[in-house]
């Protein structure tokens, strides 16, 4: 898990691949959301501002490397894959969970789903076909 400013970047199958790892980020993206709205309630009851959560998630392939120095290393991704889960994430409303096509294949559980119109994101040539995970699943 990588902080990256207000975002958290979570990564399943890296560094030994896992055959689900769709499903898992998947039941991550529900106990991320299940875990804000309890949080809110808390906080709406202590009188104090809630906020909302939007995920993006997204399936292929990132180049993966421990990276700084001796004082700070970490170990990060990047590549298109990387870019693209941001890109869904500002696709997504507070409460929502936006995943790309790939992910949405790659997933071994059913999980209900809405298809977005295609548009056009940041760094890409061609127009990204997106799903919103229906409420309650993610």
């Amino acid at each position: 898990m990588q902080f990256v400013g207000d975002a958290v970047m979570a990564v399943f199958g890296a560094p030994v691949s896992q055959s689900d790892h769709a499903d898992r980020a998947v039941a991550a993206a529900a106990g991320m959301h299940a875990a804000q709205n309890e949080i809110n309630r808390r906080w709406q009851s202590e009188n104090l501002p809630v906020f909302g959560l939007g995920l993006g998630l997204s399936t292929g392939v990132a180049a993966a490397a421990l990276l700084g120095s001796e004082e700070h290393l970490e170990y990060t991704l990047v590549g298109d894959t990387v870019n693209l889960s941001q890109r869904l994430q500002q696709l997504a409303d507070a409460g929502e969970t936006v995943m790309s096509e790939a992910t949405r294949e790659a997933l071994t559980v059913e999980v209900d789903t809405i298809r977005l119109a295609e548009q056009l994101v940041k760094g890409r040539d061609t127009p990204v076909i997106a799903y919103k995970i229906l409420a309650n699943q993610a």
